[in-house]
């Protein structure tokens, strides 16, 4: 599997109840639409970060492909480009709003 994983940050104007409706039932459909996915999920997160340095991480977005080409081919998609568009109202427009990230190795402790 390849793996993408995806720091979000919220819109300051945007309430916490309608940023996570927004993920469960606009943004991640049309992820879990495009055929190359294979894993979708959200992790919800209360930040415990406390030094004002950035704005808090509303969620993280764990995403798998079967291969780098799939993910490739779905970043290309038109859906991609309609979640790309959907975001705009909800998320922070910047690399410390929306930031990803490949998965290059996991280690599992327990």
């Amino acid at each position: 599997m390849y793996t993408l994983l995806t720091v979000i940050r919220k819109r300051p104007e945007v309430t916490t109840e309608a940023f996570r409706r927004f993920m469960e039932f606009d943004y991640g459909p049309t992820y879990v639409a495009l055929p190359q996915t294979r894993s979708y999920v959200h992790h919800y997160l209360s930040d415990l970060a406390t030094d004002s340095a950035e704005p808090p991480i509303d969620a993280i977005v764990q995403i798998s492909f079967d291969s780098p080409e799939a993910m490739r081919e779905a970043l290309a998609s038109d859906s991609y480009a309609k979640a790309h568009e959907l975001r705009k109202g909800y998320m922070l427009d910047s690399s410390v709003g929306v930031h990803s990230a490949v998965v290059d190795r996991t280690l599992k402790l327990v």
